[in-house]
């Protein structure tokens, strides 16, 4: 009776599969404009929670589309989570794992020094790749071969020599993805103007504004593009540091009440987002595209704290390993396909790929996006993703951690430090402590062994490079271990909370 009972239930549940498959793989196939914001975090819009920042655009967005509040990039810094979304593979596994140096190399050859070789820590940085490795089958890759005209525009970070840039890897069109900064003559602040190999882009007005480029070189693609399937990447520079607003902006967030956000030229910078999102969809709406695109917009990592904004009431930002690092904004929408709404599941930067390749028809590649979950299921019949987990290597150092890894599965995260003598973790329960203020390390043992063996193992199977010992060592109160990192997190956390305390009490 059982057997029988699970029997008809799998074979509803395959036939229901099929179902979905072929529907859209007989349909026409939809565009997908992908848009990628630069350490953009998780509340940046008002639609979020922000009562500083404005973005009326992607406001629109989200409620016409579905927002995922509990989305997470792969990696707490651009590169690796830019990698694993094109990879559909954890950083651990391609050995992406942190920002490259473009000089090392033009192949797929690991790192062999650390960037950070003092005497303060105790290990060095993990071997790492300057580049996405050549031998991934990328995302682009995929949807050009299944018949989609491709473009980039923007911030690319994962490859900057020969044979590793966009359009090496998939991209029919590529455009804006080298930089060098130069001081504009108009306003005297810093301008990011683009080059390929020394050659700036053809067209390009000396005191244009990078968001307003990429935007123009976007439209331009699409209205270009018509005839068949495409697919548009605008990977915006901004929210990336430096601090790059257009002026007129500044004087209206100068003068706005405060919050937890209160940096003037952050939040133009983040008006001039939500203006490029808006011309984008407008001209979709002009050329009637609207209804057969598919739109994704997230950003590639959490905002960062020290300089631009405030994650609270999570802890840390970008390069944290906090939930303040991997939190990002990420709203989709498909008219006819995915109903507005908003989803609370657990999702990562892997999932694109298959998802990405699902909406399009195409057969999924699993021995690629590996990592991935095809999210289809879940934006269109609202199923639930089975517990999984997400592993997060940072074998590095930054100006907020040292070395560490992470592991989140059922609700629980345990992060491990490498820079301390004997090895340290942190221990949440996400689903009673959202905001990690309370480390359960020495009170749950249990589920610190479990999660610990779990992590061990998933590292040894993804191949993973690890931090090695420094031979150079000689203890010290500087060191970025676990205390330095948690007390600079927490510090920082009680200043926006007092910020956010103040702005409640004044209403």
């Amino acid at each position: 009776m059982k057997r029988s009972y699970l029997k008809s239930i799998c074979l509803s549940c395959f036939t229901f599969v099929l179902g979905v498959s072929s529907v859209f793989s007989t349909t026409i196939k939809p565009n997908i404009l992908f848009i990628i914001i630069d350490d953009m975090g998780w509340k940046d819009l008002s639609v979020a929670g922000s009562r500083y920042y404005e973005t009326p655009h992607i406001d629109a967005l989200a409620r016409e589309g579905l927002r995922f509040t509990n989305a997470h990039s792969a990696a707490p810094t651009c590169t690796p989570s830019r990698g694993a979304i094109y990879s559909g593979k954890f950083p651990a596994r391609t050995k992406l794992t942190a920002v490259f140096n473009e000089h090392e190399g033009p192949d797929d050859r690991l790192y062999a020094k650390s960037k950070y070789s003092g005497e303060r820590d105790q290990t060095l940085e993990a071997l790492h790749r300057h580049a996405l490795p050549s031998g991934e089958f990328i995302l682009p890759q995929a949807l050009a071969a299944g018949g989609y005209r491709t473009g980039f525009f923007g911030k690319w970070h994962i490859g900057e020599c020969a044979n590793y840039q966009p359009d090496d890897r998939g991209f029919d069109v590529a455009k804006g993805y080298r930089t060098s900064y130069v001081p504009t003559s108009k306003s005297g602040h810093w301008m990011k103007t683009f080059q390929k190999y020394g050659a700036q882009l053809e067209g390009v007005d000396r005191d244009a504004y990078v968001a307003d480029v990429l935007t123009d070189e976007c439209i331009d693609f699409i209205a270009s593009n018509q005839d068949q399937p495409w697919m548009a990447v605008l990977s915006h520079y901004l929210v990336h540091t430096p601090i790059q607003p257009k002026p007129e902006k500044l004087a209206h967030y100068h003068n706005k009440a405060k919050t937890d956000h209160d940096n003037p030229g952050y939040a133009s910078m983040v008006e001039s987002v939500d203006e490029s999102v808006g011309r984008v969809l407008d001209t979709l709406k002009q050329l009637k595209l609207d209804e057969n695109t598919l739109v994704i917009f997230t950003s590639d990592n959490g905002g960062l704290t020290l300089k631009s904004t405030s994650n609270y009431p999570l802890m840390g930002g970008k390069s944290f390993p906090f939930e303040g690092a991997t939190k990002v904004p990420f709203i989709v929408k498909w008219p006819g396909h995915i109903q507005p709404g908003i989803s609370d599941q657990r999702i990562v930067g892997t999932d694109i790929y298959p998802t990405m390749l699902s909406a399009a028809g195409l057969p999924l590649r699993p021995e690629q996006h590996v990592d991935g979950v095809d999210l289809i299921p879940v934006m269109t019949a609202h199923a639930s993703l089975e517990p999984r987990p997400i592993i997060v290597h940072y074998p590095h150092y930054t100006h907020a951690t040292g070395p560490f890894s992470s592991i989140t599965l059922g609700g629980w995260k345990l992060i491990r430090f490498y820079n301390d003598e004997f090895g340290a973790y942190l221990l949440y329960d996400l689903n009673n402590d959202p905001y990690e203020r309370e480390d359960l390390a020495s009170t749950h043992p249990e589920k610190l062994a479990q999660l610990a063996g779990q992590l061990d193992r998933a590292l040894v199977a993804m191949e993973a490079e690890m931090p090695t010992p420094n031979p150079n060592y000689k203890p010290s109160k500087r060191a970025l271990n676990l205390k330095t990192t948690q007390a600079l997190a927490d510090r920082e956390w009680k200043r926006f909370q007092s910020r956010a305390d103040m702005t409640s009490a004044s209403e």
